[in-house]
């Protein structure tokens, strides 16, 4: 639970340091990515934290990719 106040707490320091600046610049697209991405980053590391099983992205590029390699092996037999 800590840890997770401590993601917060770093998440915010993060933002307030950054979207101030690029705000300044109207910068709108790089701060909606940059939100996006802090979010996305901030979300993972909890659930690190809380030792939730996030999956492995190359389990999906496995789950993607395995019919695609079958259909070729098939196709040049």
């Amino acid at each position: 639970m800590v840890m997770t106040i401590f993601i917060l707490i770093i998440t915010a320091v993060i933002a307030f340091a950054f979207i101030p600046k690029l705000k300044k610049n109207k910068e709108t697209k790089t701060i909606v990515i940059f939100s996006i991405f802090l979010l996305i980053s901030a979300a993972l590391n909890i659930g690190v934290s809380l030792k939730l099983k996030i999956p492995s992205p190359l389990d999906f590029i496995t789950f993607i990719f395995s019919p695609i390699k079958d259909l070729i092996i098939s196709l040049t037999k």
